[in-house]
Order: structure tokens, then sequence, then C-alpha cells
């Protein structure tokens, strides 16, 4: 027997696989799951709020398990895959007047992962935490900005080909930015 939360989270998605983000509101999330506008306020703050647990609970069942440099290409290619398998949800958010929650989102998670990575390959460096939230930031917004390019543009491209393109690009360099850092700081 599924939840209310995941009652409401299946109706949404439903409903954005022909309509837009913008266009669905809380009293049709409601009518379809057979609760009043109160109830849905009960388990959720609103639409958004549903579309951040969806993006969360998929997201974290892609990466928890690949949050170090050997492979964080395959919980990249599990995220995308999903993006990918979900692809009117996703595309339908994007193109809502809220383009920019996704984006936000996007980055939020990334940051998250990336940081973890950081932070492992840090520990044998003399790097500040200040050092290592740079480096992460540089790097999330390099592969956020490829991966809303990649939806933006309809998710042609595989997406092991994505990860593979990123990787190919980044492979050694959150290493090469802690080593020179780590000699600035020794200076």
């Amino acid at each position: 027997m599924t939840n209310m939360k995941d009652t409401i989270r299946n109706a949404l998605v439903s409903k954005l696989q022909s309509s837009s983000l913008d266009s669905i509101t809380v009293t049709d999330i409601a009518t379809d799951c057979g609760i009043s506008r109160q109830a849905f306020y009960y388990y959720f703050n609103d639409i958004y709020d549903v579309v951040e647990s969806i993006f969360l609970e998929q997201t974290e069942r892609a990466l928890n398990e690949y949050s170090d440099i050997d492979s964080w290409q395959i919980g990249y290619i599990r995220m995308m895959r999903w993006t990918l398998a979900n692809k009117s949800l996703v595309m339908n958010t994007y193109r809502s007047i809220q383009r920019e929650y996704i984006e936000f989102f996007m980055y939020r998670v990334l940051y998250q992962y990336i940081i973890q990575v950081v932070q492992k390959e840090a520990r044998p460096y003399q790097v500040t935490t200040k050092q290592c939230e740079f480096i992460a930031d540089f790097y999330t917004l390099a592969i956020n900005a490829v991966s809303l390019e990649w939806i933006r543009n309809g998710m042609k491209e595989p997406p092991e080909e994505i990860a593979e393109n990123v990787n190919f690009l980044i492979e050694g360099d959150f290493q090469k930015a802690l080593i020179r850092f780590d000699r600035q700081n020794r200076q």
C-alpha cells in the first residue's frame, strides 16, 4: 500500500506527462488523489515541494553509493538515465515559468555530491575548507551547465556519452587543483 505522499508524487508525475508545471494546480493534484487542498498542504508546502521531493528521492538513489573519484561517473550516468526515463516530467518542469527551480535543484544536488568527492581527495593535502568549496563550486557549475544544455537540447545524446565527455575533461583536475592550492598554502 502506498502512502499519501507517494500518491501525491505519482499524481504530479502523471500530470507532468502532458502539462507544464506552471499549468498544474494544487487543486488538480488534490482532486486526482481524492483529497482536499488542505490535506495536500498537510504533506507538501506547494507543487514545487512535490517536485523537489521527487527529484531528491531519485537523485539520492542514483548518487548515494558513488561518491568517490573512481565511481562518480556511474552515479552521474544513473542520474542522467533517470532524467531521460522521465523526460516528460523533466522537460515539462524545465519549460515552465519556474525553470530556475530545476537549475537550482540540479546545482544543489550535484554540489553536495561533488563536495564529498573533493573532500575525500583533499585529505592528503593542506587545503582549506573554502578552497575545497571553491573547487566543488567550479566543477558543479561546469557539470550543471553541460547537464542543463543536454536537457535544453532534448536529451538526444546517450547519458553515457555525456558522462564520458565530462569525465574526459575533468579527469585528474580535482587533484591538480588541490595540489596547486596545497603548494600555495605551503608558501
